[in-house]
């Protein structure tokens, strides 16, 4: 490929080139996701007269802290799924519902605050001039009483009003956030919403494709934790997807520079390089990443993609080979690995590498053009070897590179006008076709004449 071409797609590919380092929650923990049963409304309205629900608590909720100068919010879900694991008592939802809420109450009443349930299994909590730290200390009594009673373990997320630049009407979903976190420790967790518990929700968003709210959600857990690398990284990682790679190199260097033997950082930083067009300085980034860490598949097929693209094929040939004993299954590495033999000139390894790449993945554009140009250079059948490069073409028909091999291999045919439609194609896209542009214009001039 050329370097407009070779560019081109390692930006389409950027997403899954960057490495990311997330944490492991898995999706069905964390908040709820059910509405409250018409029994379990039922029953606590009949407990607890004027009891709040839903949108009628939250309401009410800030209308009372209106005033208040600080607040804590506290998020609490009982742990269905191992109330028997626990040693609790066999109660059905209603039962156990109300036995929480009991408990909740009695500790709300101590503190002149108010309660209500959010969605099924959730329970949400408000206390007035109280911190984060006096509402832990209430969530783990709230614990420690239900562990008693053997009613149910809960799960418990809290958050606090000031924090940073959160407005009154965000701190419940920041103790939401927390609730999540709190996930990642398993059932009968506690945990106060911080830098982390923004990290889990940036990474949330990540996954659902949300770049630009996930970077929203990094850059806030900067402010509560800048030296916090992951994150750090993971920023770096958004604007990189979302091709500001000034501002992502900017975050990686930041990274390398809190620690420097982080290798997701050095690594990403060197596939900045790439994209921006600096391939000496992502070569630096990238021999360092090795060092670093030698078993890394996406190290390995990026520095050996690199030295491609300066023309060391002889370099990028170990890279590669070690890349595809990695991840046997990867296509791109086994197509990279077939463009590094034929720029060798070993054309039998160069085929059985792109055969692979296309055998994992029949709709493998740059392989199937890669392979149908080899072929036609080694004088096979030049009818099969112009289906790959069509093929290639109906795949990725904003590829230059593709186009104009496609329309090299029109013209051996003779195929004049064809071969003309894929020069000019390829030469809008990047590819300079000119020379054959002119050539086949040469022609109709000479036989009108």
């Amino acid at each position: 490929m050329n370097r407009y071409q070779r560019e081109l797609f390692y930006k389409q590919s950027a997403k899954q080139d960057f490495l990311l380092s997330k944490t492991d929650v898995r999706p069905e923990d964390g908040k709820s996701k059910s509405t409250v049963s018409n029994d379990v409304k039922n029953a606590l309205l009949k407990t607890f007269p004027g009891f709040l629900c839903a949108q009628s608590f939250m309401e009410r909720a800030l209308s009372n802290l209106d005033t208040a100068v600080t607040f804590g919010a506290m998020v609490i879900q009982i742990d269905n799924s191992i109330s028997r694991d626990r040693g609790t008592r066999k109660l059905n939802s209603v039962a156990r519902h109300t036995q929480v809420a009991k408990t909740i109450d009695r500790i709300c009443q101590s503190e002149n605050s108010l309660w209500g349930l959010v969605e099924c299994d959730l329970f949400g909590c408000f206390f007035a001039e109280k911190d984060a730290a006096f509402c832990r200390k209430l969530g783990q009594r709230l614990k420690q009483n239900l562990t008693k009673q053997r009613t149910a373990t809960v799960s418990i997320g809290i958050a606090a009003y000031p924090t940073i630049h959160f407005k009154k009407d965000q701190i419940f979903e920041n103790a939401r956030k927390a609730l999540d976190h709190a996930a990642f420790f398993g059932p009968d967790s506690l945990v106060v919403f911080d830098a982390v518990s923004l990290n889990i929700s940036g990474d949330k968003l990540y996954d659902k494709g949300n770049i630009k709210d996930a970077a929203n959600e990094f850059k806030t857990a900067l402010l509560l934790d800048p030296s916090n690398v992951n994150i750090r990284n993971s920023l770096g990682v958004c604007y990189g997807v979302m091709d500001e790679l000034d501002k992502a190199l900017s975050e990686f260097k930041k990274a390398i520079n809190l620690n420097p033997k982080e290798v997701m950082s050095v690594y990403n930083a060197g596939l900045v390089n790439m994209l921006k067009g600096e391939k000496n300085k992502a070569l630096e980034y990238l021999l360092d990443a090795i060092r670093l860490d030698k078993e890394s598949f996406e190290i390995s097929f990026q520095t050996g993609r690199v030295y491609l693209d300066l023309k060391k094929p002889e370099n990028a040939k170990n890279y590669l080979e070690k890349a595809t004993r990695l991840r046997p299954d990867s296509g791109p590495a086994f197509t990279s690995l077939g463009e590094c033999y034929a720029a060798m000139g070993l054309k039998d390894k160069a085929v059985a590498a792109l055969k692979k790449a296309v055998k994992q993945n029949s709709d493998n554009a740059a392989a199937l053009s890669a392979l149908g140009w080899l072929f036609a250079s080694l004088g096979e059948n030049l009818e099969i070897a112009t289906i790959f490069c069509q093929q290639s073409v109906d795949i990725a028909p904003d590829n230059g590179l593709f186009r104009h091999r496609l329309g090299r291999l029109y013209l051996k045919e003779n195929q004049l006008e064809d071969a003309l439609t894929q020069f000019k194609e390829a030469t809008k896209l990047g590819y300079d076709s000119s020379r054959y542009i002119a050539q086949i214009e040469e022609k109709h001039i000479s036989k009108a004449s």
